[in-house]
């Protein structure tokens, strides 16, 4: 059976994210994997929401939602256990148990014992950037690539990596809707100032076409990849585009996007496990 091992930051970044591949792939016998690194400790919450669930702690509520998440994606789940950094520069890159504190070796060598568990043939992790430069994201995708080089293509080691990106056209076309709604007044459309904190600017985002090697569709699971990330209800269930109508957030989420990263070079592809 083949197999796919996502590695991603935190609790959510599985669903909102490549949960249309993870989802598609699980139904068509790929046996697939999950592996989040951090606890996901960091961020706001609705305090109701958070007595309502029983939870001591936001850590504790984000790993029940990460668990109903991938078990409804159909994946198998693995937990690096680092504490969540926040944005760059927030008091949370300081703590002692943070992802942003730990050496990129450290990390780097608990991504490769994982791999060598798994054996996976392809992995998909964050881009360079992470996407909206969260240090955790970036901070992954280094040590992912950094695990490659310390497994030195022994016989886990994966025949594939990607990164997940978003295409600058799509990302260029979201921006000129907030813009319109920016000058109605529309709550939460500043694209400059996108997201719950304000803090992601999405004009300095995505990838232009030619570093995109795989149009993945994903179509027959948004279903799935909604269900899945309606469990992250203390990050709002994925509802980030809520402005837009849902017949035209499913289309525009139609497509998931990836580039491969190694080996190089790479040719134009639909399909992650395509030619393995």
């Amino acid at each position: 059976m083949p197999r796919l091992l996502g590695i991603f930051a935190h609790p959510d970044d599985e669903s909102f994210g490549p949960g249309g591949a993870l989802a598609r792939y699980a139904r068509e016998g790929v046996e697939v994997h999950v592996c989040i690194v951090t606890d996901g400790a960091v961020g706001g919450v609705d305090p109701e929401l958070l007595a309502g669930s029983g939870c001591a702690t936001l850590a504790e509520l984000r790993a029940g939602e990460l668990a109903c998440a991938v078990q409804k994606l159909g994946a198998q789940l693995h937990n690096l256990g680092f504490r969540d950094s926040g944005m760059e520069g927030s008091e949370d890159n300081t703590h002692p148990d943070s992802l942003y504190q730990a050496s990129l070796e450290t990390a780097a060598h608990d991504i490769a014992a994982l791999l060598r568990e798994v054996e996976p043939d392809v992995v998909i992790t964050h881009d360079i950037t992470g996407g909206y430069f969260h240090p955790d994201h970036i901070k992954v995708s280094k040590a992912v690539s950094r695990a490659l080089v310390l497994m030195n293509g022994e016989q886990a080691h994966p025949e594939r990596l990607y990164h997940t990106v978003f295409p600058r056209s799509q990302v260029m076309w979201l921006v000129r809707i907030l813009r319109l709604l920016h000058t109605l007044h529309v709550p939460g459309t500043d694209p400059t100032r996108f997201g719950d904190n304000g803090d992601i600017d999405l004009t300095q985002l995505g990838v232009p076409a030619d570093e995109i090697h795989v149009r993945l569709d994903v179509a027959s699971y948004l279903d799935i990849k909604e269900q899945a990330s309606a469990c992250h209800r203390s990050q709002g269930g994925g509802g980030g585009f809520r402005f837009l109508p849902a017949s035209v957030w499913r289309r525009f989420q139609r497509y998931e996007y990836y580039s491969q990263v190694w080996p190089l070079p790479a040719a134009h592809h639909n399909d992650l496990f395509a030619g393995l």
